[in-house]
């Protein structure tokens, strides 16, 4: 698994991915009866009732959510998070490159700067690997940022990638109903093994987005992604009452 220097990355280079699209709302700014209370005292000050990246890492996913089977482990120096200060907005905007699908880093692919953020990175000894994050931003920004991620990810059909023996990935997306706001699946497989692959499911709850990947077979890699993600939002809606 390729490591970034914010957070972690859900795919591996020889495994086949997988990204689909899903959208409850496509609206880039939230709706008038969307938590107006909150978006007015954030008007006032940005970092109001925006959590921490420590409180944040409480609402991850542990071991003991994932399947049992599987048998993953936290791996070494996970979870992660921002601690208790806020990032700010980007210096200036980057250049998204489609391998970063294999990865958390498509995350900065919205150009929109995180508040804070957590995450954890799981893998067992059959080398599946599953990874998860939460990214917490101010105002309007994760309507703007969901919306830039969802065009993002469909750009990026076929790329290729060459962390490692260059492989040519294909990437389709597809919505996913019933989970959070404004959400997507990506669902990517290689030229070199199409029985595995990699799926991440990112999802808009409210002023926070989540991202949920899994690196396995591909109806395994789908499953698990989904599920976990379902589990993640239902905690995440709970807590933060986004």
């Amino acid at each position: 698994m390729r490591r970034r220097s914010r957070g972690f990355v859900i795919g591996v280079a020889l495994l086949p991915l997988a990204v689909g699209v899903s959208a409850c709302s496509s609206s880039s700014a939230p709706k008038a009866t969307e938590a107006p209370a909150r978006a007015s005292a954030q008007s006032a000050d940005p970092d109001h009732d925006v959590w921490t990246g420590e409180d944040l890492s409480t609402l991850l996913l542990s071991v003991g959510d994932l399947p049992k089977g599987k048998r993953y482990k936290v791996q070494k120096g996970y979870p992660i998070n921002s601690g208790t200060h806020f990032g700010g907005p980007f210096s200036k905007p980057v250049k998204a490159r489609c391998d970063w699908l294999l990865s958390t880093t498509w995350s900065d692919a919205s150009n929109v700067g995180v508040a804070s953020y957590a995450g954890s990175y799981f893998a067992n000894a059959a080398q599946d690997e599953y990874i998860e994050e939460i990214d917490s931003y101010r105002s309007t920004d994760a309507w703007t940022a969901m919306d830039h991620l969802k065009k993002y990810a469909r750009s990026c059909s076929t790329f290729k990638d060459t962390d490692g023996s260059p492989i040519i990935v294909g990437a389709t997306t597809k919505t996913l109903p019933g989970l959070g706001d404004d959400s997507l699946e990506v669902d990517m497989t290689s030229n070199v093994n199409t029985v595995e692959g990699t799926t991440t499911v990112v999802s808009r709850i409210g002023h926070d987005i989540i991202f949920s990947g899994c690196t396995d077979t591909r109806s395994q890699a789908i499953q698990t992604a989904e599920e976990n993600a379902r589990k993640l939002a239902t905690t995440v809606k709970a807590k933060t009452g986004n």
